[in-house]
């Protein structure tokens, strides 16, 4: 099992992060995106690179097992299935979602599925563009988030391949959904929508489908900007949403898991939150920065509450972390 947490800076380089809260290069290559342990002691990795995405299975020690093309050029994010047997990549630009089957950590050629919609907003969503992937906790249906089409799409996997596809949720026109966070107990998810910083609760139907039930705006009355990334805590107790321009944290209350209720707003420590990982088990929340020269780091209280930041690894520009991957 690795000790040690990894970032990713928007310039490209990858980082490694100690326990001690420094930073130092891992040298794997320019482009890091994503990465998810493979459940076998490894990790794999997303790459942004010149001629293409890169899918990567990588070992405890960051030995490239092998890879395989992602069919995008630009993928954001990636999941494992729950039985590890396949990978799926979301390429932004690309309007496609790739899957991958597994084997000893080595990802296969991709299978890649294109989106089809746009939205009002033709600056961002003149087409489809995947920002999220992530399994239902059976492993049977992929959900993908795409900002472009305004929706989320659910595609049916069978045997590695995706044997349907339908749209699961059509967000309003223009809201742009971003990112999505399963309610660790309850059938409910949570969608961020980045063009209107708004929080969605969503009841997930028997038959893998989602209805709103509430919305909620991520943002104080008469402030503008763009919600990023969200994450429930493992109890279920709290979730959080990062605010690029007002650069805050938006901490909400699940004592009523279907009407999340607005509590802080929380500095983050630094400019433009792209991302935040929560550390329960170190008191803490790491939050990646993308317009700074740092992370930072605010001490998470056992009630959920974010207190004041301090400075945190010197990663420049940090769009991406994740701890003990492997």
């Amino acid at each position: 099992m690795a000790r040690d947490g990894v970032a990713a800076s928007s310039d490209g380089g990858a980082f490694t992060l100690t326990t001690g809260g420094g930073a130092r290069p891992l040298a794997i290559g320019a482009g890091l995106e994503w990465v998810v342990p493979d459940g076998a002691g490894g990790r794999l990795a997303v790459f942004t690179r010149k001629g293409g995405g890169r899918l990567i299975g990588f070992d405890g020690v960051w030995r490239a097992r092998g890879e395989a093309t992602t069919g995008g050029g630009e993928p954001v994010q990636l999941a494992i299935a729950p039985d590890g047997s396949v990978a799926a990549v979301a390429d932004y630009s690309g309007g496609t979602v790739s899957l991958h089957r597994l084997r000893g950590g080595v990802p296969a050629a991709p299978t890649v599925i294109r989106h089809r919609g746009s939205g009002p907003d033709v600056s961002r969503q003149a087409g489809p563009h995947p920002h999220w992937v992530g399994f239902g906790g059976d492993g049977r249906w992929l959900y993908a988030v795409d900002l472009g089409a305004d929706a989320v799409f659910a595609h049916r996997i069978e045997g590695g391949q995706a044997v349907e596809t339908r749209v699961a949720w059509q967000a309003p026109a223009g809201s742009g959904p971003r990112h999505l966070a399963w309610h660790p107990t309850k059938r409910l998810a949570y969608v961020v929508s980045e063009l209107v910083s708004t929080l969605t609760t969503l009841r997930i139907g028997a038959d893998g489908m989602l209805t709103a039930l509430d919305v909620q705006p991520t943002l104080p009355a008469a402030s503008t900007g763009y919600v990023g990334h969200i994450a429930v805590d493992p109890q279920g107790r709290r979730l959080y949403a990062s605010n690029r321009g007002p650069n805050t944290i938006a901490v909400f209350a699940l004592d009523d898991p279907l009407r999340p209720r607005l509590i802080q707003q929380a500095p983050c420590g630094g400019n433009w939150p792209r991302f935040f990982l929560l550390r329960p088990e170190a008191g803490e929340m790491l939050v990646a920065n993308e317009r700074s020269p740092a992370m930072a780091v605010l001490p998470l209280a056992r009630d959920g509450r974010l207190g004041p930041a301090r400075d945190g690894p010197a990663v420049p520009k940090a769009r991406f972390a994740a701890w003990r991957v492997g």
